[in-house]
């Protein structure tokens, strides 16, 4: 159930009545108070009728008039609990909720701008150091959400400026956690391209379905009226900060694969976002004011067809990254992995490099002494069973003589 106060003009909320009755309010679920000061007029409302029902009030009433105003909230209870069960299945946050809790949290404002600045230091220090929970802290305080949310509601209601402030808040988040990378990119003195950055270097498919389904969940929590949900802004933030503060510290670093691999991966982020953020708004009922209708619907579909047309490009070239890393890059990783777990407390060496062509994997080690065959055939086993396949492995070892002068 949600709640609507209503006030007016004295004398005017008679009229309000009336326009509830046309649209079939029972009078159980209204009460209106008149006085010689203003009319007030509390509505009781079932889920899912009160945008109409703020749609024909705003079309009698301007509450711009400092003598009008328009309330609208959610109870934390309602007795008897079985008044507001039937409903319940079906409750969802209101248009104008919705939409004043975009503008809100998509302003450019200083508290959005400190956000951003020290959620993107957090992070970038957790990519550095490669400690996960450190990442997760950045994320949780990260303020990208609001922009995202500002960009698929102005779609699916027709609000154009409410998409370019999305935009432009969202542009000033990634030019700024990208900033953050950079600085401490060069002030940290070697820098090691670390798990935390190589897997932002090299996004796959994968990615783009967690960040579709992130968004999707976001979306769907946020419809259900969860507004204040700390994890939907995790979820999103998650797809997006990290890959920022990657490219910033890649621009450091001078690594042209920390650039390109993190704005591949940012752009198909934001992609999936918005798509599933505008399918899910949509499907869920979130419809306009009646005059923007036609330009929303519009809108709805054009934006629908761009970005899946966008998607399905961004997909090509990261089906070739995909099939790259699940059948070269991590089966290399894997090797290297064994023959440390393998190597490390019995002899002296280091992993020049792994190679593999089809069936044929070539390693290359800088090893102290002699390394024994049977250490070597059983990491090969280990090796075939971590693969699931049957290779041919040629050892290389070179051999390393220590010099003193």
């Amino acid at each position: 159930m949600q709640v609507v106060h209503a006030t007016f003009y004295p004398g005017e909320g008679k009229k309000a009545v009336s326009i509830l009755e046309s649209l079939g309010v029972n009078i159980e679920d209204y009460k209106l108070i008149e006085s010689e000061t203003g009319d007030l007029l509390i509505v009781n409302l079932r889920y899912g009728n009160t945008d109409v029902v703020i749609d024909n009030l705003r079309s009698n009433f301007n509450f711009e008039h400092s003598g009008r105003s328009l309330v609208i909230f959610t109870p934390d209870a309602v007795l008897p609990r079985e008044r507001d069960k039937e409903e319940e299945d079906n409750s969802r946050a209101t248009r104008e909720s919705l939409i004043f809790f975009a503008k809100e949290k998509s302003s450019i404002t200083r508290d959005y701008l400190l956000l951003v600045v020290f959620s993107a230091i957090i992070t970038s220090l957790g990519l550095i150091l490669n400690n996960v929970a450190v990442i997760v802290g950045g994320m949780v305080i990260a303020p990208v959400l609001g922009p995202i949310l500002a960009i698929t509601i102005g779609i699916v209601l027709g609000k154009t400026r409410l998409i370019w402030k999305g935009i432009s808040a969202e542009i000033i988040a990634v030019v700024l956690a990208m900033g953050v990378g950079l600085v401490f990119g060069l002030l940290i003195p070697d820098v090691e391209v670390n798990r935390a950055l190589s897997i932002r270097m090299m996004p796959t498919m994968a990615d783009l379905f967690i960040a579709m389904a992130a968004g999707a969940a976001g979306a769907f929590t946020l419809i259900k009226g969860e507004l204040e949900s700390g994890l939907v802004g995790v979820m999103v933030a998650a797809s997006l900060l990290p890959v920022m503060c990657t490219a910033g510290i890649g621009l450091a670093l001078g690594n042209r694969t920390m650039i390109v691999g993190p704005m591949l991966l940012l752009g198909g982020n934001y992609l999936a976002l918005l798509l599933s953020n505008v399918l899910v708004f949509y499907l869920q009922g979130l419809k306009p004011r009646i005059w923007y209708k036609l330009k929303a619907k519009n809108l709805v579909k054009q934006s629908i067809i761009i970005i899946t047309i966008a998607v399905v490009l961004l997909s090509i070239p990261l089906s070739f990254i995909t099939y790259y890393y699940f059948y070269v890059e991590k089966p290399v990783d894997i090797i290297k992995t064994t023959i440390k777990e393998r190597l490390v407390f019995n002899w002296d060496y280091r992993i020049e490099s792994v190679e593999i062509e089809g069936n044929l994997i070539n390693v290359y080690l800088y090893a102290e002494g002699d390394i024994n065959i049977q250490y070597l055939q059983n990491i090969k086993q280990e090796i075939e069973k971590e693969l699931a396949r049957e290779y041919n492995i040629n050892f290389r070892i070179i051999p390393v003589k220590e010099v003193q002068v």
